[in-house]
């Protein structure tokens, strides 16, 4: 069964390491405050979504794009037990790594565990919020072709030029 996915928040990692300033417990501190922020944005796309009717898209959930529901019916029970999912996006995995231990997460050793550690830390955040609201959150590699210029100019802004990181 394929999941409806009803939203994606994106953490941008190497905002996360910039900002850390290379202390890996300042890392981990900025990493869970924005992984918090990104929860509060889903959680608030969950409420919009949770008092959606049935007639708001009636191709979708009356007539079978998504489900067969009668007319004037919440769309709500479908966002929970699996039917739909929500995720957590991220982006800049390589940078995030390269800046935070000089080197890509593709090699062996300290960047390849730093880069398995993040992963499994979005990899654990969603699965506690899923056992605690019964919503699958899951974690997705956010295609930010619309967004990377943006995120590379704001970090540029803020951090000025990191070789590797910011200057391309």
């Amino acid at each position: 069964m394929v999941a409806l996915i009803f939203g994606v928040v994106t953490i941008n990692l190497p905002d996360v390491a910039l900002s850390s300033g290379k202390d890996m417990d300042e890392f981990w501190r900025i990493f869970d405050e924005r992984l918090e922020l990104c929860h509060k944005a889903l959680q608030a796309r969950y409420q919009r979504m949770s008092i959606i009717t049935s007639d708001a898209a009636p191709l979708l959930w009356q007539n079978g794009a998504f489900a067969r529901l009668d007319k004037g019916e919440n769309i709500k029970p479908l966002l929970h037990g699996g039917y739909c999912t929500i995720s957590l996006g991220y982006a800049g995995l390589y940078e995030c790594v390269k800046y935070m231990t000089g080197e890509s997460h593709t090699q062996e050793g300290e960047p390849k565990e730093f880069g398995l550690a993040v992963m499994q830390h979005l990899n654990d955040a969603c699965a506690k919020w899923k056992a605690e609201e019964d919503i699958d959150y899951s974690v997705y590699g956010t295609p930010i072709e619309s967004t990377t210029y943006k995120f590379a100019k704001c970090l540029k802004n803020r951090f000025g030029e990191v070789e590797g990181i910011t200057d391309r």
